[in-house]
């Protein structure tokens, strides 16, 4: 199938309303949470994301119009605010809306403009950000069949992405490389692409990005020159509850379909349909005509196997209808080869005939079309040649002046090679601190995993023990407390294991993703306490670069204080702010709760540990509160020196 990559075109049995309900009823809970933060928020930088997060979200739900709506807003606020990384985001989603509805030309223009945001604004552009516009730019570029420009912004933004380190929606550019070598008939080279797309897949916190990898290794598997059926099964068999779970609409048809295309090659019929059924009410829901006659395509001809003729002439000319109403000639030459063969098992042979002869006038006029490209592309190279001979002139009259500098160029050699010797000797110290560096970061990793990990295994292996002991006295009362007391272990192992991982990862180096992380682990718990809560960060802070020790300890004293503001402060109301002041970071925490006395010594708010983590990036932590006026903690970073 000719899948999408961020989203897709893609009968009616009981069975697939209960998963068609299960997808909806998901992206429904997104879209009200992501309503509810809107009407709660002032509108600041914070609200411009969210927007674009509603309106993206409104795209996998194919709500178009909606989108639309917001968008237009949010740029007129992010035009207000003065915040280009907001209109950057909303002008890449915008792209994606027109691609999503087949208008790839109208998309690009889009997409131009946040990559001229880009260059007009470098230090407001969050990194991760720009290989996404690449991407789709290679994207809207392959739709329009100009497979060269959408290799190079394939590449560029896979380039960009592994300089930088990162991994947010770089998968789509892996697929692209993929399709564009499919494409140019190199199916090894291609089949590298998909599994590098696989695997970065497993990188990205969007679990849509997995649908897609394992949609196009399907894909590949399933299309070559010998096709591996029974291996492309199973990664469309992967992909299928990844996109139920997560509301993937597009994608979600794409896989249904491509297992009923497998079905079919493998000749379960009536398992082919039953997929196909479910795809079918998808793109009619979201007016997914490209994906609706491949579904119809497909299902016509495992009727025809089935030898119900009725159903599979009327899939096979709806199929056909749909190829020539969106003008794909080659899927309608396709299709009515099809119908061809269906005429003539059925021994219509009149309209075989006819659909015979269409498909040779149609393939004499793709003949036509590529012997134009051949043509094209032999005077391409003949220009290139004449090019060449008047470079080679250039090049023989320029010999003498080339004799004339040598001795400027063997002196130059001769410093150069004194300065490759001192660069060497240098290299050899930076490789030395690199080692001490390694050494210390793996003492650091050793003493998280002994502190926070070890003594819990220690208690869970206790426990099972003594749960043991309890069920063979038959009490079970008591050894269930004992197992939910494993269970809640547990999962402190796994959130410190996360942690520790989240913490080494090089991708994580900025305060960008720091504030991140405390965003999205702060905010579900101050909604469970019915907390008004505001996050804010001074966007200029964003891109700066955060040592590993450094990160750790400030993140885990703002997780430390965002705990105790939830379990004691009663607070309805709080506040965390990272400001930058001259040359220092400034993160405050404030609350309207009940306070508390500081000067009394108190195990339960962990101020001592929250002050040896401060001084130990030499930072200064304070806390203020009093009976009754809330609680203010403020931690002072030096940029200069920490950061």
């Amino acid at each position: 199938m000719r899948a999408r990559f961020f989203g897709c075109p893609g009968w009616l049995i009981p069975a697939f309303f209960m998963g068609l309900s299960g997808v909806m009823g998901q992206s429904a809970k997104r879209l009200d949470s992501l309503a509810a933060q809107l009407r709660g928020s002032a509108r600041d930088t914070a609200y411009v994301d969210t927007q674009n997060r509603y309106g993206w979200q409104l795209l996998q739900v194919s709500g178009f119009k909606r989108a639309d709506s917001v968008f237009r807003e949010t740029e007129r606020l992010s035009e207000q605010l003065d915040y280009p990384a907001g209109r950057h985001h909303m002008y890449y989603n915008r792209g994606l809306s027109l691609y999503y509805q087949d208008q790839p030309a109208k998309a690009l223009a889009y997409v131009q403009k946040a990559r001229e945001l880009e260059q007009a604004y470098p230090d407001r552009i969050p990194v991760r950000h720009r290989p996404m516009v690449l991407s789709l730019t290679g994207v809207l570029y392959f739709a329009c069949h100009n497979y060269k420009q959408s290799l190079r912004y394939y590449l560029s933004a896979i380039r960009l992405a592994e300089e930088q380190h990162v991994t947010y929606r770089i998968t789509p550019a892996y697929l692209g490389v993929g399709n564009v070598l499919k494409v140019m008939n190199k199916p090894a080279q291609a089949l590298t692409y998909y599994q590098k797309a696989l695997d970065a897949s497993r990188l990205e916190p969007e679990p849509r990005m997995r649908v897609l990898a394992e949609n196009h290794m399907g894909d590949a598997l399933s299309e070559s020159a010998t096709p591996d059926f029974p291996k492309a099964l199973i990664h469309y068999q992967n992909a299928l509850p990844v996109a139920e779970r997560n509301g993937a609409r597009g994608p979600l048809s794409d896989v249904l379909t491509n297992i009923g295309r497998v079905q079919l090659a493998l000749g379960h019929y009536q398992q082919a349909l039953s997929f196909l059924k479910r795809s079918e009410k998808i793109c009619r829901s979201d007016s997914l005509k490209d994906q609706l006659g491949a579904v119809y395509w497909i299902a016509g001809q495992a009727y025809q196997a089935l030898r119900q003729y009725a159903l599979a002439e009327t899939n096979l000319l709806k199929a056909l209808h749909i190829a020539r109403q969106i003008g794909d000639a080659d899927e309608t030459r396709k299709r009515m080869q099809t119908l061809a063969g269906f005429y003539q098992q059925s021994g219509r042979y009149e309209l075989a005939y006819r659909y015979e002869h269409q498909t040779a006038l149609l393939n004499d006029s793709l003949f036509n079309v590529q012997a134009a490209r051949h043509t094209q592309e032999l005077t391409t190279k003949y220009e290139t040649a004449k090019k060449e001979n008047q470079l080679n002139l250039l090049r023989a009259e320029s010999a003498q002046t080339k004799l004339r500098i040598t001795a400027i160029l063997t002196g130059a050699i001769l410093l150069l090679l004194l300065a490759g010797a001192v660069s060497a000797w240098l290299l050899n110290r930076s490789r030395l601190r690199r080692l001490e560096e390694a050494h210390a970061l793996r003492q650091q990793i050793a003493q998280d995993l002994h502190d926070e990990v070890g003594s819990t295994l220690s208690s869970i292996s206790l426990l099972s023990g003594h749960t043991d002991r309890l069920l063979s006295e038959n009490r079970p009362e008591t050894a269930r407390h004992m197992v939910q007391k494993i269970y809640t272990d547990a999962r402190q192992i796994l959130e410190s294991i996360d942690e520790i991982i989240w913490t080494i990862n090089p991708g994580n180096d900025s305060l960008e993703r720091i504030i991140q992380r405390l965003r999205e682990y702060a905010r579900p718990l101050m909604e469970s306490k019915g907390i008004a809560f505001t996050f804010d960060a001074d966007p200029s802070l964003e891109l700066l670069p955060v040592p590993m020790d450094v990160r750790r300890n400030l993140y885990l004293i703002s997780k430390e204080a965002i705990n105790n503001l939830v379990k004691y402060a009663d607070a309805t109301e709080a506040t965390v702010r990272f400001d930058k002041q001259h040359d220092r970071l400034v993160v405050r925490i404030d609350d309207n709760g009940k306070g508390f006395d500081t000067e009394a010594v108190s195990i339960r708010n962990g101020q001592q540990g929250m002050k040896r983590r401060a001084e130990a990036m030499d930072g200064q932590l304070t806390v203020a509160s009093r009976a009754g006026q809330g609680t203010s903690l403020q931690l002072v970073v030096g940029l200069a020196t920490s950061l």
